[in-house]
């Protein structure tokens, strides 16, 4: 009874908590409590609105914080789905057994990883969570402390503002000793973050390293030159971005904190916070790298940094937006040695692939159409299929916005509105250059699918990219573009669609059962799945405690044969296109193969969810998996 009050309680505070953060409506609460109530398999309150998209792990995890007070913390973990409900209750007798902290006893048992538990820890106490490296250290806070006295109590001095005021980074906020040593030796005159005591242990011994080398030179200029201080911090956010694969930084201010993530496999990291008053001198020193206006705090801006890591050369593209709370900065990484992928690489399964090279990629002459949203990978799999294509006996021409891989061979042309080489005036040119292969590297509007559709009638292969949802959503565009259908019929040999989901992480692969929730979200029965063991990441330091490590693309291949030219010209309705397709040419919906993908331990249900368009397929699990060996 004393186990339903307590669930009972903390059901009420999460949703009272919710409302009053504005994160949910009454009547969403009501429907997600009523479907609570009916689960065969009991689901916390928090996760049940996270399956449903009423709310969000991040939308959560701030509504506990602010108007939280009163739920436990492996309640909160609980609600955001960060633990299980059998790994709290064990958790809980070894706190009872040995006298250990809650979050102790769960990193013990692998329930979470410590940088979740710390993340959320400092969030419950409203102060910051900092990763302390020592490049990141301002050099006068640490002068006149010695390294043994830091190791003492566990804590290490991160960076000192205009007004004098420290920003601390402890390892445990309820450790008094810590606290006390802190308070003596700065007299109240300081901030309190959290980090991770090991994190804080090596700092300190990079420091002890650092002044034994000091010593030993005979000097201590670079420990009192203050002014270097933010330039080795952004070399180090620039160097460990890169070596986590990042494709962006984001340097965000918030009320009280700098807010620093990566994007990583496409989804948006957490990485750690810095204090506020650093954020004029980082936008500065960013400023000047990029030759921006470093005086100018009023109006957006743009730019790019030239960086060298590792003998490797990147490109890192700037951007500066005013915000209520500071200037925001975004970096775009772009390597400037970046490989391309061979076919085999990109994820298709080996009969779609065998179907592209030789139906699609060998064919002489047509439009072939490579769809998706902004980031799906779509660049990469046009270059991929141009350097199969790439020979001497083929000349490969391409009008790009602007060119991304640099590939021998191809005859490639960036668009430049500035001096007058726009998309327009080059696609006019293009077709003067004698080419077999005409590459447009999206296509916009009506103007540039004309000039793919007359490039093709001419006898050459067009290459293009398109942003739809889905291969008969391409086709769809084409006519609403007006262009007549029996030109898209005869000229459209193909229309590839596309999305990236992220790989399960090898290093912590473990089984996992789905809920009857997401199969039914999937369109998949329960009973066929019980003969498969999916897999889910449980989160360790090889995959950034994400679960995931690198990406693979899903695709939907369409290969127009007459059944499909003959729906065209009928103008028939998307759904009827997509019928004819699946009966006549095997079509193979993203759907179905993002779940054989799932099925055989790739990625995740929860991945399929996030990105790829429900389009319900007929189609039984095991007739999926025997089209996609």
């Amino acid at each position: 009874m004393a186990e339903e009050t307590a669930s009972q309680r903390s059901r009420n505070i999460l949703g009272d908590a919710l409302v009053k953060a504005g994160a949910l409506t009454e009547d969403q609460l009501e429907r997600a409590l009523r479907i609570q109530q009916y689960l065969e398999q009991h689901r916390q309150l928090g996760q049940v609105l996270v399956e449903l998209g009423y709310a969000t792990k991040q939308a959560i995890a701030e509504a506990v914080s602010k108007h939280g007070a009163g739920m436990r913390f492996g309640e909160i973990l609980l609600e955001q789905g960060l633990i299980r409900e059998e790994a709290l209750e064990q958790a809980l007798q070894i706190q009872k057994e040995r006298g250990t902290k809650l979050g102790e006893a769960l990193v013990e048992l692998g329930a979470i990883n410590e940088r979740a538990l710390l993340q959320n820890l400092a969030r419950q106490a409203g102060v910051p969570y900092i990763e302390p490296v020592f490049a990141m250290i301002e050099g006068p806070v640490l002068s006149g402390i010695s390294p043994d006295y830091l190791n003492r109590f566990g804590f290490v001095p991160f960076s000192k503002s205009e007004d004098g005021r420290v920003t601390v980074v402890v390892g445990d906020l309820d450790d008094t000793q810590c606290r006390d040593a802190v308070a003596e030796l700065y007299k109240g005159n300081y901030n309190v973050a959290l980090g991770s005591p090991e994190a804080i242990r090596q700092v300190v011994e990079d420091y002890r390293h650092f002044r034994q080398r000091q010593d030993r030179e005979e000097t201590r200029d670079a420990v009192e030159a203050g002014e270097d201080s933010v330039v080795q911090l952004l070399d180090h956010l620039f160097a460990s971005a890169i070596a986590e694969r990042a494709s962006d930084i984001h340097i965000e201010p918030m009320s009280n904190v700098i807010r620093i993530r990566y994007r990583i496999d496409g989804v948006l990291v957490y990485k750690t916070d810095l204090p506020l008053d650093m954020l004029s001198r980082l936008v500065s020193r960013i400023k000047v790298l990029a030759e921006c206006n470093i005086t100018e705090h009023q109006r957006h801006q743009g730019g790019r940094i030239l960086y060298t890591s590792g003998g490797r050369e990147y490109d890192l593209r700037l951007s500066v937006y005013v915000t209520v709370h500071g200037e925001c900065i975004v970096l775009r990484i772009l390597s400037k040695q970046a490989g391309l992928l061979s076919l085999e690489e990109l994820g298709m399964n080996s009969s779609m692939l065998e179907r592209y090279r030789y139906q699609v990629l060998d064919l002489p002459s047509g439009v072939v159409l490579i769809t998706g949203p902004t980031g799906s990978g779509k660049t990469t799999t046009l270059y991929s299929s141009l350097n199969y294509c790439n020979s001497l006996s083929t000349k490969i021409i391409t009008a790009e916005d602007p060119v991304e891989y640099m590939i021998d061979g191809l005859i490639q042309c960036s668009i430049y509105e500035k001096i007058g080489r726009s998309y327009e005036a080059t696609l006019r040119e293009i077709v003067r250059q004698d080419p077999d292969i005409v590459v447009l590297g999206e296509i916009r509007d009506r103007a540039s699918a004309e000039t793919a559709i007359q490039a093709a009638l001419t006898g050459h292969k067009v290459y293009s990219t398109f942003h739809t949802e889905d291969t008969i959503g391409g086709l769809l565009r084409l006519i609403d573009m007006d262009i007549e259908t029996f030109l898209i019929s005869s000229t459209v040999i193909s229309v590839a669609a596309q999305r990236l989901l992220r790989r399960i992480c090898e290093y912590c692969a473990a089984p996992y059962t789905p809920t009857p929730f997401e199969l039914d979200q999937l369109g998949l029965d329960v009973k066929e799945m019980h003969d498969f063991e999916l897999k889910v990441g449980r989160g360790c330091s090889h995959c950034n405690y994400t679960g995931y490590h690198g990406r693979i693309g899903v695709f939907e291949l369409l290969v127009v044969n007459e059944d499909v030219k003959e729906v065209i010209l009928q103008k028939k309705p998307s759904h009827a296109i997509r019928q004819t397709c699946m009966e006549s040419t095997g079509l193979l919906s993203m759907l179905e193969d993002s779940i054989a993908k799932a099925v055989r331990g790739i990625t995740t249900l929860d991945e399929i969810l996030r990105r790829v368009p429900r389009i319900h397929s007929s189609r039984p699990l095991r007739q999926i998996l025997a089209m996609t060996k």
